[in-house]
């Protein structure tokens, strides 16, 4: 893990010895004397410029390694930013043969924070099995109204969340994630609710059950986790999606499908559970819940079928055009019981739900769908300070209209009519699921940007990005209408 120390602005002397490489993110107008010094003792042929970061690179006393980066423009977003600086981040321990990193900030503000975080988590191992840094320390010089109160408590649920994802598929099943879940909820005073098999068959929660069918090891499974429920307050439910391996069903995926990284299909679930255990560990005081349907969705002679016409929890019957898509229907049923039971003043949900958004937005932009005004403002402000990014949509018509089919009420591949079906794939996905939401509701579709599908999202050397969990944390901390 990091060690975060604030320090007197002068060399961090203690902390830069012949095994650390000292790396100083320079973000004061006006400079230390002691950063000068290092930047005017710097190697040129060390030393570059990666777009417009200057990074002066030299050997204090001739063996200490130690970098300053300075941006020659302050406007560009951060995760433009995190973006450039992951470049260095990457093989810094071997080339310089340092075993310790020492971070110093001279602004205490989440954009800094956050990529001197990356420069700890772009040297994580495969899976998330430790860090080839020894030991890493953040130093800040000076603590101001921006620095981050629940650092500790973000971090280690930042890293969570991608670790869940990273886990191999046959470790991390429905059955466990449950076992996680209710450790948790007993160690934190939270209420824990599990609906197996014939609780799922009693709630007639019939599309979750049909996407599990298939599967023994991972069954089908839907948790209810709640935080200070209190009479005549409505709370926040987040929903995750939580299939555990993805191989297609009987329409099996191809290779070209990314079915080698299918272990990520439970991102949704991964990035609710950890925010939810990030906001109850942080002291959170509204009423919360959290709800994790899961289960594989596997090739079998027990798997849902293709033309099959299931009826939803809710009523409406969903014909089974493609087993591919079946994270809608396990969200749907569990959408429709949260709301029924819980009485949401708002439904959060997060899915890899379609490979479409990768095409439409590429790794670095999540789409957030039907968010007010108000939330998409307070999401992009909290993006801008932790360096992530957005595409916010709303409800429009044309989109809803390509979930009809003339088979049921609705269809599990909603497209748009001809050519134009190229395109429009998760918001046509995320129409599917405001079928099921009687109330306020917003739908993250994660799957461009929990994943490493780029090679250089920043921190992220391999797998899971952690992509908007910064974002959703300090947005709920800071309350929302």
């Amino acid at each position: 893990m990091i060690d975060r120390k604030v320090i007197a602005d002068e060399y961090p002397k203690q902390n830069h010895t012949d095994d650390s490489f000292l790396l100083v993110l320079n973000g004061d107008k006006d400079e230390a004397q002691w950063i000068t010094e290092l930047k005017e003792a710097a190697i040129p042929a060390l030393s570059r410029d990666i777009h417009y970061a200057q990074i002066a690179i030299g050997l204090k006393e001739g063996k200490r390694p130690y970098a300053v980066v300075t941006w020659k423009k302050n406007d560009r977003h951060p995760l433009e930013k995190r973006w450039i600086l992951s470049q260095f981040y990457r093989g810094l321990r071997q080339q310089y043969r340092a075993s310790r990193l020492t971070i110093v900030l001279t602004q205490a503000t989440s954009q800094d924070t956050a990529l001197a975080e990356d420069a700890y988590l772009c040297a994580m191992r495969p899976n998330d099995e430790g860090n080839d840094w020894s030991q890493v320390s953040i130093l800040s010089v000076k603590r101001n109204e921006t620095a981050d109160p629940f650092a500790k408590i973000r971090f280690e649920a930042l890293q969570g969340y991608r670790k869940w994802i990273n886990e191999n598929p046959d470790e991390l099943t429905s059955i466990e994630i449950g076992k996680r879940l209710k450790t948790f909820a007993e160690a934190h005073g939270c209420g824990f609710v599990e609906l197996g098999l014939e609780e799922l068959k009693k709630e007639k929660m019939n599309l979750l059950l049909a996407v599990g069918q298939g599967s023994v090891k991972s069954p089908a499974r839907c948790y209810y986790l709640t935080h200070k429920l209190t009479p005549g307050k409505k709370p926040i439910m987040l929903l995750g999606k939580g299939i555990t391996f993805d191989t297609g069903g009987i329409n099996i995926k191809a290779f070209e499908s990314f079915v080698n990284a299918m272990k990520n299909d439970m991102g949704g679930a991964a990035l609710m559970s950890h925010l939810f255990m990030a906001l109850v560990k942080s002291g959170y005081s509204e009423p919360l819940v959290l709800a994790i349907p899961s289960c594989e969705n596997l090739v079998d002679a027990n798997a849902m079928k293709p033309g099959s016409l299931i009826q939803s929890r809710k009523g409406p019957k969903v014909f089974i055009e493609h087993t591919d898509s079946e994270g809608r229907l396990i969200l749907a049923d569990a959408l429709s019981y949260g709301e029924d039971t819980y009485k949401p003043a708002l439904t959060i949900t997060a899915a890899t739900l379609t490979t479409a958004s990768l095409r439409q937005f590429t790794n670095y932009f999540t789409a957030v769908h039907f968010a007010p005004e108000k939330f998409q403002n307070a999401l992009h402000e909290a993006g801008r300070l932790w360096g992530e990014r957005f595409s916010c949509w709303e409800d429009f018509l044309p989109f809803a209209g390509g979930n009809k089919t003339k088979f049921g009420d609705l269809t599990n591949m909603g497209r748009l009519p001809s050519h134009a079906s190229m395109g429009g794939g998760s918001n046509v996905a995320a129409h599917f699921l405001r079928e099921f939401a009687a109330g306020p509701f917003i739908h993250f579709d994660i799957f461009a940007t929990c994943w490493n599908w780029s090679g250089d999202y920043p921190g992220a050397p391999q797998g899971a990005t952690g992509a908007a969990f910064n974002s959703l944390f300090e947005t709920l901390r800071k309350g929302i209408n």
